[in-house]
């Protein structure tokens, strides 16, 4: 995701980061953050584990009456199910990005 979108996607850790920051230019101090971890059970299946966290504005979090942001993470595990992983980043890569990638 990096490389498709270098001026929005960082890993804050380079490629060993187990965190991924995606930011928006026309949206200064928006920034969503996935952190994700590898669980493998006694029987060697793997199940990735993806968390959205939200770094907002106070104000923006004063403004949102439909509690987008508050119900981000939740959203996102939904989309995740729906999509897979590399999909639903995508989505939220260009949903908070839409400005810039037209």
């Amino acid at each position: 995701m990096q490389e498709k979108y270098p001026d929005a996607v960082y890993l804050s850790e380079g490629p060993s980061s187990c965190s991924m920051g995606i930011r928006s230019a026309s949206r200064p101090g928006f920034e969503l953050v996935i952190v994700w971890r590898i669980q493998i059970d006694e029987d060697g299946k793997v199940f990735p584990k993806l968390d959205l966290l939200t770094k907002v504005p106070q104000r923006a979090l004063e403004l949102d009456k439909n509690r987008a942001i508050e119900t981000a993470p939740l959203s996102f595990r939904t989309l995740v199910g729906l999509l897979g992983i590399e999909a639903a980043l995508e989505s939220l890569i260009k949903s908070l990005c839409a400005e810039e990638n037209n």
